[in-house]
């Protein structure tokens, strides 16, 4: 155990504590604002103050896990040995910057509570975010601080056990629109021949009409293939999520009442991890995710626990808080919808913590760091592989999870289908 002498325990310190050093490391953590049970205490510790003690190790503690509420916080990113870092400490500090503030910051999107410009769809713009604006996008930074954090650890206290985490790959497959032309009812299919043979697209007409003509399978539906990817995984289940919002002119989704539709999910259902893949209304409307909860449990007949948004069109802490009323525990949203990389800065799951209530939630996040239509080009049938595998090394240097978020439309494509299968089955 690490005992962890501090002047005030927050529920803030204990939050990042927990999550970097038992979660993580795998070494349990207490907690002392008396300094004589401190410096009796014979094991691992740490004192995490604006002054050093004695001979221990310490950190210089910044102000913010000390704090409550939001309020505007000045961020200089420095350079630790080639890593951005901030909230810089001194020379008596352990390390030179305090990375738990650092990593609190990050992990509960704090930046995202402040004043910003929405994008036109109501989102947090990337471009907004500290790490897009420094270049760290594509690291995830509070693992690499935490993996310096333990060299220092064992170097203090060498005969520490702590835990190495593995790279595990999870896939998730979004279903938005379950068929492209079969089952789409009678007014879209016309608006959708019409809009095509206006923009003289006489291959989706061909299509089109091959589908309807059962001569061709409906491009969408691929989900008999997807189980028989599954079968072939022993060790790893793929996650699909299925749409069940209503349908409007922007969200033309399947009908949930679709017999078709119901049938594909309890088909997944019976060989795959399913959730929802909660509408854009859902995640600020606790009426719609209450009756897409509803209608996800009654098709499936087991209780929602995944969900994946829809075009990350959540909002934090508004999208999260209503997750939780409807005792939602996992999501797989926490990434940016317009460009691939870490929009929390981390690859490791983690609960998320609430600044308005100032409290760990039970909601586990997920972070993905890429969806494959970022980098998929559909025309030519190309990924960029590069940007996947930058990914990928960046993730198994700290031993975090790999979390990639395909579609059924590109599954559609041998390319797409290639990759998913070598990811699932480790090919």
């Amino acid at each position: 155990m690490l005992l962890i002498y501090t002047s005030t325990t927050t529920s803030r310190l204990k939050y990042i504590f927990k999550h970097c050093c038992t979660r993580l490391l795998g070494l349990p953590v207490d907690f002392t604002a008396k300094i004589e049970t401190f410096v009796a205490y014979a094991g691992p510790k740490l004192s995490y103050t604006n002054k050093k003690l004695g001979d221990e190790l310490h950190i210089k503690s910044a102000a913010l896990l000390f704090q409550q509420g939001v309020q505007p916080t000045e961020i200089k990113i420095g350079d630790w040995v080639g890593i951005p870092a901030f909230f810089s400490t001194n020379n008596h500090s352990a390390i030179p910057y305090d990375i738990f503030a650092a990593s609190f910051y990050l992990l509960t999107r704090y930046e995202e509570y402040l004043p910003h410009v929405k994008d036109v769809k109501g989102r947090y713009p990337a471009r907004a975010s500290l790490a897009y604006q420094h270049n760290f996008l594509d690291k995830p930074l509070v693992d690499i601080w935490l993996q310096r954090f333990k060299e220092v650890l064992l170097k203090f206290y060498p005969d520490l056990k702590l835990q190495n985490k593995k790279t595990r790959n999870t896939l998730l497959v979004q279903v938005h629109r379950a068929f492209a032309y079969k089952n789409v009812g009678i007014v879209a299919a016309a608006g959708g021949f019409f809009k095509d043979l206006i923009g003289l697209r006489v291959k989706h007409i061909v299509h089109r009409a091959q589908v309807l003509l059962l001569l061709k399978k409906d491009p969408n539906a691929i989900y008999k293939w997807l189980v028989q990817v599954q079968k072939r995984a022993t060790n790893h289940k793929m996650q699909v999520y299925f749409a069940l919002g209503d349908y409007t002119s922007i969200n033309r989704v399947i009908r949930h009442s679709k017999l078709p539709l119901q049938r594909v999910i309890k088909m997944i259902n019976d060989y795959c991890d399913v959730g929802l893949l909660a509408s854009i209304s859902s995640t600020s409307n606790p009426i719609a995710l209450k009756e897409e909860k509803k209608r996800f449990e009654e098709i499936s007949l087991r209780p929602l626990r995944k969900v994946n948004v829809y075009e990350g069109s959540f909002q934090i802490p508004i999208s999260y808080q209503n997750f939780l009323e409807e005792e939602i525990t996992d999501d797989y949203s926490m990434v940016f919808p317009e460009t691939f990389g870490f929009r929390a800065s981390t690859c490791s799951s983690y609960k998320f913590y609430d600044l308005i209530q100032e409290t760990q939630t039970p909601l586990d996040v997920h972070p993905p760091c890429l969806s494959i239509d970022q980098v998929f080009d559909a025309p030519k049938k190309t990924l960029d592989v590069l940007h996947i595998n930058k990914l990928q090394r960046e993730i198994q240097k700290v031993g975090g999870d790999l979390i990639l978020v395909f579609t059924n439309v590109s599954l559609a494509h041998t390319t797409a289908r290639d990759l998913f299968k070598k990811m699932l089955l480790n090919e």
